[in-house]
Order: structure tokens, then C-alpha cells, then sequence
């Protein structure tokens, strides 16, 4: 399996999804986060599953009174620190399924868009092996009628047509533009827009999540660069694309199992994530290791 997480985190994102909302790390979710860093000690042992670049962790310390000893871990290759945060430490290939710690090793377990692309049925006992008697949990997951999914499955939709339909066409034009074969050129292009105009009908924005149509103006006006490169970097970021998105997709679908999952094991607080732009963020549970 190709490192399509690996080499998306590599890039410096901060989500895990490919469009974001306005109210990432603003608003109702950054005051549920704050709200639970409260309830925690200085000093307190933290774990973050599936902390990608550790925009959570960096979250938490910064706003908080008080400091706390963060780990984080991710299946992915990712840095091991977070930038500015010295109290953390990540650890890059780690499933949440087989996590390596000490049973009741830490004081408090956070994961935000994380667990719920894990297989739940064993990484939510491992959460609750290496969480102490007492401690506290939080779990931010995605939803497939979310404001952050449905788009999402919109442009993995559109990126999967475009991936079938518009790579020949575009490489073709690629063919014309260096063989300065106006013919060809002219063929291609008016293949490629018409079908950028089937696909606006559809959805007006998906295809432009799928970077399509900024990628087919960017060589029309760079003719001299290296195209055949340029279109094989492309490909590789559609491919990607529809990898990381395929993933969020069958991640929301799994979050549908977590109340169930978690009520088995005590009391489970449940909030549905609605910020004041009323955008739906995703679903909200917290506990406690009984």
C-alpha cells in the first residue's frame, strides 16, 4: 500500500479531509476542546489518536492554563514534535488497534477525525486498556450527513469520473502542446471543457475539489515546462485524493458503531456539533473509565 497519508501530512495539513470548514479548530469545536482541557490536571499523561501534524495537541496547550504531557500517535509517517509544543511527542506507525503503552498509562485519551478510520471493534477496547480507572475521554468523529463529509464524498465522486474520463483527454493535450499539433490541441481542449461543463451540472464546485481544472489552466498558460512531469505529479495527487477520501467516507460510515461501542463501557456523554454558522461538524462523546 502506497504512503498516501504519510506524503499528505508530509504537506503540512493541518485536517485530515480535503476541504475544510470555516469553523476548523474555531468555534463550537475549539470551545468543546477547551471546555475538556479544563477538566484536566496539570501534569496529566495525554494520549491523541491519530493526531496527524498535532493541530489538536497545539490546540489544547496553547489554550490552556495549565501544561500537560502530550503523546500523540498515527499510522502515518509524521513529525515527531509538534512545532513549538516541547512537552510532545509523537509516534509515527501506530495503529490505534495495537497501541504500545502500559495498561492504565495514561490520564486522559483525546482523538478528533481520527479513531473512526481504525477498526472500532479493537481499538476502542485498546483506548479504554491504556486509559486509567477514573480517566477521561473525548472523541470528535465525523458523520456522513456532516457539513465537512458531504462535500467531501461530492469531489471524491467528481475526482473518480475525472480519473476514468479526463487523464486520456489531458494527456493527449499534453501530446498536442509539445508537438505543437494545433489539431490535437484544439480536439483535447474541447473535449476537456465539455466535460468540465457535464461535471459543473452535477455539482458547480466538486470538480474543482479535485484540482482538475486549476491543474488543465496551469499547463495552458506554462507550455514550456515539463508537462509530462507535471501531469505524472497530478495524477499521483488525484490518485492520492481519491485514496484519503475513499477513507473519510468509510470512516464516517464506521463512527455510526462508536455509541454503541462506548456505552457498553459506562455513561457516554453525546453532542451533536453544530457551530453558529450552523455548519454540522460531526458528533461529540465523552467519558469516563469506570
Amino acid at each position: 500500500m502506497k504512503n498516501y497519508w504519510s506524503d499528505y501530512w508530509a504537506q503540512g495539513y493541518l485536517t485530515s479531509f480535503g476541504q475544510d470548514i470555516k469553523s476548523n479548530y474555531t468555534g463550537k469545536l475549539k470551545s468543546c476542546w477547551l471546555g475538556f482541557a479544563e477538566k484536566l490536571n496539570c501534569n496529566d499523561k495525554v494520549l491523541d489518536i491519530g493526531t496527524g501534524n498535532g493541530a489538536l495537541i497545539r490546540l489544547i496547550q496553547e489554550n490552556s492554563s495549565v501544561q500537560f504531557n502530550v503523546i500523540g500517535v498515527d499510522k502515518a509517517v509524521v513529525n515527531e514534535k509538534v512545532a513549538g509544543i516541547e512537552s510532545s511527542n509523537i509516534l509515527s506507525n501506530v495503529s490505534a488497534e495495537v497501541l504500545p503503552f502500559e495498561t492504565a498509562e495514561f490520564d486522559a485519551i483525546v482523538t478528533q477525525f481520527a479513531i473512526e478510520y481504525s477498526e472500532l471493534a479493537r481499538s476502542i477496547p485498546e483506548l479504554f486498556r491504556v486509559l486509567k480507572q477514573g480517566g477521561l475521554y473525548q472523541i470528535v468523529c465525523h458523520e456522513v450527513d456532516s457539513d465537512i463529509v458531504k462535500p467531501n464524498v461530492l469531489i471524491l465522486e467528481s475526482a473518480i469520473r475525472v480519473q476514468s474520463k479526463l487523464l486520456v483527454p489531458l494527456k493527449q493535450l499534453i501530446s498536442g502542446l509539445k508537438s505543437q499539433n494545433e489539431e490535437l490541441i484544439n480536439s483535447n481542449i474541447s473535449i476537456i471543457n465539455d466535460y468540465i461543463e457535464l461535471e459543473k451540472k452535477i455539482h458547480p464546485l466538486a470538480i474543482r475539489g479535485s484540482r482538475y481544472t486549476d491543474f488543465y489552466h496551469f499547463i495552458l498558460k506554462n507550455r514550456k515546462i515539463d508537462l509530462d512531469k507535471a501531469y505524472h505529479l497530478f495524477s499521483l495527487e488525484l490518485e492520492g485524493l481519491i485514496y484519503r477520501l475513499k477513507d473519510l467516507k468509510q470512516a464516517a460510515l464506521n463512527a455510526q458503531q462508536l455509541k454503541q461501542l462506548l456505552a457498553s463501557r459506562g455513561d457516554v456523554y453525546k453532542e451533536v456539533l453544530v457551530d453558529s454558522n450552523k455548519e454540522y461538524i460531526g458528533t461529540l462523546y465523552r467519558g469516563y473509565k469506570r
